[in-house]
């Protein structure tokens, strides 16, 4: 197995830290002639490449940032990365998608990759990571190049711009306390994700401490459209049914009606349904969905933002969490 050489790696045999290192590497800084020649022949001995160019770009060439996600098909990777797009054009940067298959890339690799091919900063969006992996991406980065996360984790360790999913979870029960349901059920997320435990924490604290009422009905899913078909086989055999249920996703959200008229349900009149995301879906479907927006181009821009404040001048990490707001879109289901 062959061992992927990181920045760490060349720290360990030369004693420079990182940051020394990686702006020899990139030909940035006032590094010596001497420093920097053992820095690259360490470098070469291990097998770490870099690219001869590094330190000519023009001064006026855009700044290069990676998005590190572990991209799936569908909706919602193409949705959220359009809407990075659209934010670093904003921001006059440009942005590019690496993948970080679980269990095959470490996401330290990919930012070691990054940085030897001249990325300035990493915006990472993976909500299955959990603290070990951040540390782990902290103790390997140097610190000239920020990282920024995305995803809302446990015991917070790296900056995080991520959307504020509690406040959209509770806008849905809101939505739904004030058409005047008194049955509730969720569709959960998987409960090992922190930002899928706020969006059930946000629908029920408003049911049990605001409008006095609770959760008849719980699922739980895996944001999925078949988590979302299972959780109607669930619900139909309730004696008691729900009459409004929020699906913690929009897959979720679909698999439910889908599943649901096939069995003959009206929705809204038999059962209301709120997703979360509002994806294009929810306009085109039939009838339309009910759902949380989550803007995905104010997020890339704050987190851009966060990456370009970072490079002027450069700070530790302090675990700061940067909540974008969100809004609940009315629609048929609902």
């Amino acid at each position: 197995m062959n061992l992927k050489i990181t920045l760490k790696h060349i720290s360990d045999d030369t004693g420079f830290s990182q940051s020394t290192i990686s702006r020899a590497i990139r030909g940035e800084g006032r590094i010596s002639v001497e420093n920097r020649k053992k820095i690259i022949e360490s470098a070469e001995k291990l097998g770490y490449k870099y690219p001869s160019n590094q330190g000519q770009l023009p001064e006026n060439f855009p700044t290069y940032i990676a998005l590190i996600t572990n991209f799936r098909t569908g909706e919602f990777y193409s949705s959220f990365f359009v809407g990075f797009q659209v934010a670093a054009l904003n921001k006059e940067t440009q942005i590019s998608l690496f993948s970080v298959a679980e269990g095959k890339r470490e996401a330290i690799d990919v930012i070691s990759e990054c940085i030897t091919m001249g990325y300035k900063g990493a915006i990472i969006f993976a909500p299955e990571f959990f603290v070990t992996d951040y540390r782990h991406i902290l103790e390997n980065t140097p610190k000239d190049f920020p990282v920024i996360s995305c995803s809302n984790i446990d015991n917070t360790l790296i900056d995080t711009v991520t959307f504020d999913a509690y406040q959209g979870a509770t806008l849905v029960a809101k939505h739904l306390h004030k058409q005047g349901y008194t049955k509730f059920g969720i569709i959960e997320g998987p409960t090992r994700m922190p930002e899928s435990r706020f969006r059930t924490n946000g629908f029920s604290d408003y049911l049990v401490h605001i409008a006095n009422l609770k959760v008849n009905w719980r699922f739980q899913g895996d944001y999925t459209l078949d988590a979302g078909s299972s959780a109607f086989s669930s619900f139909i055999n309730q004696k008691e049914k729900p009459e409004a249920v929020f699906a913690a996703n929009d897959a979720m959200a679909v698999g439910f009606m889908e599943k649901a008229r096939q069995h003959g349900f009206e929705i809204p009149k038999d059962v209301a349904v709120v997703g979360y995301d509002n994806l294009p879906i929810c306009e085109t479907h039939f009838p339309t969905i009910s759902s949380v927006n989550t803007d995905y181009t104010r997020l890339g821009e704050n987190a851009i933002e966060a990456i370009l404040s970072r490079l002027k001048q450069p700070i530790d990490q302090q675990g700061i969490v940067s909540l974008v707001p969100v809004s609940l879109i009315e629609r048929g289901s609902s």
